[in-house]
Parts: structure tokens; sequence; C-alpha cells
């Protein structure tokens, strides 16, 4: 395993990629280390003495100490109130000692005019920026990793898994996982396979019940719950796609009530155009307020399920009966 660079800057909107960089650079750390007292990982320090102390730190067993800094709000474009500012983590970095190895981790954009990625370019660091993947991208993307994995899928396999997961790049190789596990004995990967392992039809088919809850009639949305469930899908699997679902559908309304659009909406979320459209004509059907109510209801009904108090198909059925009926007499 190489060694870990002596200043790194991982950046950017695109969580999984930032995350995997991140993890393999604590991985090289800790491969390269002896003692666990050599590696340090910080979250999020708003005070920053505690920081300068482990960079000035000399290593006790080992050549080199390690130190990690998730998230630091002094990367961010909106500081968090009471920490030190930017300036005072950028002069932490230049004092340093040269057997200390840092990586900073900002899972947001870190501008060209913050005062620590400057230090980081003076310093000689590299900086590493993952934007979000849209388009060719994220499908050359995709791509290479079904490379990687030395997958062979057939045509149209890579536009069927990025209809159903979109640019969710954790999900995507969770699903690329799966999808090589299936062809480790050797056996071919048909189309139908692609569809039935990636959950694709599956999860198009719970779509459709906010679709339904949210047109009227309403009552087709309850109706929707109950032949999912008698067609064998799981209940709680059921509960959480819906609330993910109405999640997206509560920042949809946010960013349309600042003025935003569909396209906005596919930016903050991830999301291909065609599934922040149809969160846009839902959110138009509905006050964020229900939907927030409704999210309340469904944490609640998983918490009880879990606990043994309450039975998932009853209480998803409930639920879908009563929302029809708040609908109803919304309207």
């Amino acid at each position: 395993m190489a060694a870990p660079a002596e200043l790194l800057l991982v950046h950017g909107e695109e969580r999984f990629l930032v995350d995997r960089e991140a993890r393999s650079w604590l991985a090289a750390a800790r491969a390269a280390s002896t003692s666990e007292l050599s590696v340090e990982v910080l979250d999020a320090p708003t005070r920053l003495d505690g920081l300068r102390q482990s960079l000035i730190e000399l290593p006790f067993l080992d050549a080199r100490r390690h130190v990690l800094v998730r998230d630091p709000p002094q990367l961010s474009e909106r500081p968090r109130r009471g920490s030190d500012s930017a300036e005072v983590l950028a002069a932490a970095l230049e004092t340093r000692a040269p057997t200390t190895s840092v990586c900073l981790v900002a899972h947001t954009k870190v501008t060209a005019a913050n005062p620590v990625l400057k230090a980081v370019q003076r310093l000689r660091g590299r900086i590493s920026e993952h934007p979000l993947l849209r388009g060719r991208e994220l499908r050359s993307w995709v791509e290479r990793r079904v490379t990687e994995r030395r997958l062979r899928l057939p045509r149209g396999a890579v536009d069927h898994l990025l209809l159903v997961v979109g640019a969710d790049l954790g999900r995507m190789d969770s699903e690329l996982d799966k999808l090589a596990a299936f062809a480790g004995g050797g056996r071919s990967v048909s189309l139908e396979d692609v569809r039935i392992l990636a959950g694709g039809e599956e999860q198009l088919a719970t779509w459709d019940v906010l679709e339904r809850l949210l047109t009227p009639p309403h009552g087709r949305g309850a109706a929707a719950v109950d032949t999912l469930i008698e067609d064998g899908i799981a209940p709680l699997y059921l509960l959480s796609i819906l609330a993910g679902q109405l999640r997206e559908v509560l920042v949809a309304s946010e960013v349309l009530s600042g003025g935003g659009s569909a396209s906005a909406v596919a930016a903050r979320l991830g999301l291909p155009p065609w599934r922040a459209e149809r969160l846009v004509r839902w959110a138009s059907r509905v006050t964020p307020d229900l939907v927030a109510g409704w999210l309340r209801r469904l944490q609640r009904l998983d918490a009880g399920v879990k606990l043994g108090e309450l039975d998932d198909t009853s209480g998803l059925r409930a639920f879908a009966l009563r929302a029809s009926g708040e609908l109803q007499t919304a309207r």
C-alpha cells in the first residue's frame, strides 16, 4: 500500500467519493503505523487548540504521526458560531511538525478564497475535489466500475441501473457488488437478472404509491399499498421507500419556495431530471406540514415495529388510509 500523502485536502459534494478517498488515506496511515497512538481522527473541531497540539506533537513509536480531520467548520462557507476562523486553521497547518501528515476532509466544495485551501497550496499539499457527477460523467463512472469488477453486462443494463438508482454512487456501488457476486460463479448476467437483482421493477412499483396517493381519487394510494403487500413486498421495505420519497418531497418544497426549479431540485438531491420533475409535481399537490406529519408517523411506526409493539402490515395500511382521508379533506 502506498504511503499516505503528507498534506491532503479532500473536498466536494459527492459524499461517496470524498469518503472513499478519506478511508483510503486513513487505511494507508494505519498500515504505515505500528501504534494506534500514531493515528488520530478528529471530528468537526470548532476550537482548534487540540488540533494545533496534535499537529506539532512529535511521534513516539513511529516515524510519522497521521491526523485526519473530518468536516472542520473552517472549511465551510458558513462557519459555525463560536468556532475558530479559517485563518486560525491555516496558521496551524503552517506550524505542523515535519513528521506529521494531515488529511482534511470536507463534504462540501471549499472555495478558492478559503485561507485553508490557500495554505494547503502554499505548503505544496495535494487538493482533491469530488463534485457531483452528472450525465456523461455519471455514466462513465458506472462503466468504469463495471470494468473494474470485470462484469460483462448486457446492452441496456447500465441504462436500467441509472434509471432506478440515479446519481446515488453509494447505492450504485452496492448494486454492482450484488451483480458481481451473482456473476462470480461464472454465470452470465441477463438484462432480466439486472432488473431483478437491482430491484428496479420493485422500486418503480413503490414509486407508484405516492403518485396514486397524491392524485385524486386519493384512495388509490391506499389500494396500491394493499396490492404491493399482497404481492410480497415487505412492509418495512415499502415504509423505508415511502419515507425516503417524502423526505425528497420536503426538500423539493424548500427549493421551490426559494424560487428554484426542477433542475435546482435535481442538483440539490443528485437525481435524474425525470425524478426531479416528478418531485416538483408532487410538492405542488401537498403542503410541507402534511408531508412532515406523515414522516413523523412513519418514523413512529418503524420504531414501534422494531420494538415489537406494532404490526407492520396493519400499521402501514392504516397510515395509507389516514393519509388518503387527509388529502380528501384538504381538497
